[in-house]
């Protein structure tokens, strides 16, 4: 629209003038309008959180499997990983790189000091590695260990200490790595490698987790307790000695035995998604990826599943849309997934999609390997290995169905062993829930598929040597673009071979109160909420 004003002298000037302070009084105005919109944090507020599932977890080792959301609050690594997994500081305020990428030395902060008061010292960052290695309840901490210099001789006890951890002074401390590699500092960023004070620990052992002392940005308040004083959640307050911005957030409560209506009276804030009755209208909803993978895996050593051919065509069979949806709650719901490698990892999409086949294929394919005979089946066991239990019967019905046309007649195994396994020649489809320890596609694919892998080496017996170079490939250099070719080639034999079909992936949603500000999902899911910058605007 065009408009024009004729005026002259004065007039003129008063109207350009009285246009100006219009327009000085409209921006102050719309200036303060954005002001309003986007609050300054707010310090204190109560935070009560439900955790996922309905039992009590105790367990505040962060070398145990407590509450992530707790034991990420209480403790504090040498080093982070932010929402695109990238490294960032911790109670190391920075470290250098020498020797090729073998040598990192790490300078703590300063002003880092436990709850206690004591100050954090290299000397309790090697007692607590030191610590995982000598737990030995998880592979993940093997793992850690023969990445380390000496690592392999103290798990064995072939040595008092690890050579590759040596403390220079209180502030420092050098990590020599057998060979450099990007996710050697995944492991200094896992909620297991927490750092602990040396001293408490040694001399009240397990009684230290009873009350216990970490660096993070909350500590341990006290236990709730119910009329009867059991045991039903655990209060954290914030820590004012965090060694960077202290928390907004006064004291976070974490208990399984809040209820629903707790929420919709709004005497607690956070708490999964359990029902449509919480409206999207009123509440906030967070949605977030969780490494939470699940896989049809084959026994690659008995016929017919040791034919990679046999193996791709019963892909065609499986309808994984229909069968992520039984598995999905609301609070849990399941995405379909198409390659190993989940796809939310930052820069590992897989490139490429599985080779498509006709129906004539596969009906030939199975001719060959004696299938496709629903008159005369073939006995295949089917084995679970799932956390939701309940969903075992419905999935197996669901795949019995799916496999029939196939030839395959399946039989539910309730429980296993690897011995038994070994001794039993029946062939057999595994379904397997696997949660990967760091958010890395190794952690994914050396378990899974590498002929030593964990898991594969006890269960499904697949082999390719190529996938084994490339596994080891990967582990040396600190080149990311070179991981992901190599892993987007390692995906492309797995396509090949077939030794498991990628079924669905998890994802998870939380309710909260519209009034909680900044609560951000985490690469590692929901259950791993950072609370440090977390603020209630009311």
């Amino acid at each position: 629209m065009e408009f024009s004003v004729r005026t002259s002298g004065r007039r003129a000037g008063l109207v350009v003038s009285l246009a100006l302070a219009a327009m000085l009084v409209l921006g102050l105005f719309l200036g303060a309008s954005v002001q309003e919109e986007t609050p300054r944090p707010k310090p204190g507020g109560e935070l009560r959180v439900r955790p996922y599932g309905s039992a009590l977890n105790t367990d505040l080792d962060p070398a145990g499997n407590g509450y992530s959301l707790v034991v990420g609050n209480l403790y504090e690594g040498l080093v982070r990983l932010d929402q695109n997994l990238n490294v960032v500081p911790g109670l190391a305020d920075y470290w250098s790189v020498s020797e090729n990428g073998r040598k990192v030395t790490f300078y703590l902060r300063k002003q880092a000091v436990f709850h206690n008061g004591q100050a954090v010292t290299a000397s309790d960052v090697k007692f607590s590695y030191q610590r995982l290695f000598q737990l030995k309840s998880r592979p993940v901490f093997y793992e850690f260990a023969s990445r380390i210099e000496g690592g392999e001789e103290f798990w064995r006890g072939a040595a008092s200490e690890v050579s590759g951890l040596r403390v220079v002074d209180d502030k420092v401390l050098e990590i020599y790595w057998k060979q450099p590699g990007v996710t050697n500092f995944y492991f200094l960023a896992a909620g297991f490698a927490g750092i602990l004070p040396a001293g408490p620990v040694q001399s009240q052992k397990k009684r230290f987790f009873d009350r216990p002392v970490g660096a993070g940005p909350f500590k341990f308040d006290y236990w709730l307790r119910d009329r009867r004083l059991n045991i039903i959640g655990v209060r954290l307050v914030r820590n004012d000695n965090y060694f960077t911005r202290k928390p907004f957030l006064e004291a976070v409560e974490v208990s399984p035995f809040f209820q629903l209506d707790d929420f919709l009276q709004n005497e607690i804030q956070v708490i999964p998604y359990l029902t449509f009755r919480i409206s999207r209208d009123k509440y906030q909803i967070l949605e977030s990826n969780l490494l939470q993978l699940n896989y049809l895996f084959f026994s690659c050593h008995l016929p017919p599943f040791d034919r990679p051919e046999v193996r791709r065509a019963l892909q065609a069979f499986v309808e994984k849309r229909q069968l992520a949806g039984l598995a999905s709650t609301t609070a849990n719901f399941c995405q379909p997934m198409d390659s190993f490698i989940p796809p939310f990892l930052p820069g590992f999409m897989p490139e490429g999609a599985w080779p498509e086949q006709s129906l004539s294929q596969v009906l030939k394919v199975l001719e060959e390997a004696g299938l496709g005979r629903v008159d005369r089946p073939l006995v295949v066991n089917a084995y679970f290995q799932v956390t939701n239990k309940d969903l075992i019967p419905s999935i197996y019905e669901f795949l019995r169905e799916e496999l029939r046309p196939a030839g395959i007649k399946l039989e539910l195994k309730s429980n296993y062993s690897a011995e038994e396994l070994a001794r039993d020649n029946t062939p057999f489809i595994f379904f397997l829930e696997w949660s990967p320890e760091l958010p890395d596609p190794e952690f994914i694919l050396r378990p899974l598929f590498h002929s030593a892998g964990s898991a594969n080496r006890e269960l499904f017996h697949y082999r390719n040597p190529k996938v084994d170079e490339l596994l080891e490939l990967q582990k040396n250099g600190l080149s990311f673009e070179r991981r992901v070719n190599l892993f987007r080639e390692i995906e492309k034999i797995l396509q090949a071979d077939t030794p498991a079909l990628p079924l669905f992936f998890h994802k998870q949603r939380l309710a909260y109160q519209p009034y909680l500000k900044n609560l951000k999902a985490q690469p590692q899911g929901l259950l791993c909420l950072n609370l440090r910058d977390v603020w209630m605007d009311r």
